[in-house]
């Protein structure tokens, strides 16, 4: 890949923006090597929802609704028509598209201005693509089905777990999108670089971790008693292969065996998944809930007696609430958005984010859980123990080719870690550790990039 003559390894950029919608723009470019400087000291310039510079400077212009850009259209010799998305494919690597469909597109014909040489009008508005998906990610309301589930003055997990594997896997289909057609917020992210790369007429390097194109986090929630005392055959399986893994433990669903605990914390990290497994997170007022946060933090560190930074909600909720009150209690990181799944326990309907790698949001930072996790594979899919490690390894090599990171959820109670499962298994952790391209890590060590 060609790096930029005379400017080292990383790119400068400036953003002329508000600050909440700087901040947006740098979360998209986050997985390129670049440095954020004043637009004076920059390469590039890339201007939302204000009046671009007057000296010449390289501007990307993002097109908008705004007073200042229609403006700008008025007064320049270009003419910039708005019309309804409709699917594109934005070519992430040579050998890649992802797809994706806006809101809108914007149909830009430059004139032939001097200043137009050093000026690229992209087709998208990147920032409010962006905070649609989030928007749409976590406000998705809660199914029929989850509301009266969590309602009820009895766990739901007291219906028989065959009751509930039917109802996930009674609208589920066998069939499911290329992991391409689902990674919207990547696809932004591909564009906007290609606008910069288009102007400057060269690439530029993306992050990576220890020198490795993809990384690997394998993660366990262990939602019984029965859970957990499986979980030390997993645990013995991944330290033969000398793979760090993180164990999310609800810490009064059931009485912990603090010994085993313990164990799951050597050369791992032992999260919180809440204090029960109830789905009952998004609806507690802001007060409950970070009370019920810091009451599951507490219970784990005084059996761990070290810091619990990770979190994972229970049934994978995820809302702007919960995020706010986890950075309030001290958490550094949560894990409970899937990139994508089929059926999402609380929407009862396909749903993800869109992405894989780290965010940044509500100042949180949040590692998507970009590998379609165990429950989904076996219970939604009704794949066997083979097909879904068939799957995962095929889902590893798509992600390593995007360079994105690749986080495993898997139970130990379920048939994929169980004895019979175990084998297969085993190939998986084997693939990782065998691939050059790939480190097996922890969740610390994603959320620091080279």
């Amino acid at each position: 890949m060609t790096l930029f003559p005379g400017y080292g390894d990383f790119l400068k950029l400036a953003v002329s923006a508000d600050p909440e919608n700087v901040a947006f723009i740098q979360e998209l470019l986050s997985i390129w090597e670049v440095t954020w400087v004043s637009p004076e000291d920059s390469d590039v310039v890339i201007v939302y929802r204000r009046k671009p510079l007057e000296a010449s400077k390289k501007t990307i212009l993002i097109p908008s609704d705004s007073m200042h850009f229609e403006n700008w259209v008025r007064h320049s010799e270009c003419t910039v028509a708005k019309r309804v998305g409709k699917p594109i494919s934005v070519a992430a690597t040579p050998a890649i598209n992802l797809s994706f469909t806006p809101e809108a597109l914007y149909d830009v014909k430059p004139s032939n201005c001097a200043m137009c040489e050093d000026l690229v009008i992209p087709q998208l508005d990147f920032v409010k693509e962006y905070k649609r998906i989030l928007r749409q990610t976590l406000t998705s309301g809660a199914s029929v089905t989850y509301r009266l589930a969590t309602s009820l003055p009895l766990p739901y997990n007291i219906a028989p777990k065959r009751l509930r594997d039917y109802l996930m896997k009674k609208y589920g289909e066998r069939s499911r999108l290329n992991l391409y057609d689902v990674l919207p917020i990547d696809a932004l992210r591909f564009a906007l670089a290609h606008a910069i790369q288009k102007l400057l007429k060269e690439k530029f390097r993306r992050k990576t971790w220890d020198h490795r194109s993809s990384v690997c986090v394998l993660t366990h929630d262990v939602d019984t008693r029965e859970g957990l005392r499986k979980s030390r055959n997993v645990k013995k399986l991944e330290e033969e292969y000398d793979l760090p893994s993180v164990w999310f433990v609800p810490s009064k669903q059931y009485t912990l065996d603090c010994e085993i605990v313990e164990e799951l914390e050597n050369n791992g990290e032992v999260g919180s998944h809440d204090t029960k497994h109830d789905g009952r997170l998004s609806r507690l007022s802001k007060r409950k809930l970070t009370e019920r946060l810091m009451e599951g933090k507490s219970d784990l560190e005084s059996v761990t007696n070290r810091p619990v930074e990770g979190f994972r909600a229970p049934l994978l909720q995820h809302t702007s609430k919960i995020l706010s009150a986890l950075r309030e209690c001290g958490f550094k990181y949560d894990t409970s958005i899937p990139t994508w799944e089929p059926k999402h326990p609380r929407t009862m309907c396909p749903h993800g984010i869109g992405t894989l790698f780290p965010m940044l949001i509500e100042g949180m930072n949040e590692i998507p859980i970009t590998i379609m996790q165990d429950h989904q594979l076996l219970h939604v899919l009704c794949l066997t123990p083979k097909e879904t490690i068939a799957e995962w390894l095929s889902d590893i090599t798509m992600i390593k080719e995007l360079g994105g990171i690749c986080v495993f959820l898997s139970h130990p109670e379920y048939g994929l870690l169980d004895t019979q499962g175990l084998p297969f298994y085993e190939e998986l952790l084997n693939t990782i550790v065998s691939d050059h391209e790939l480190l097996g890590a922890s969740m610390n060590r994603v959320l620091r990039s080279d």
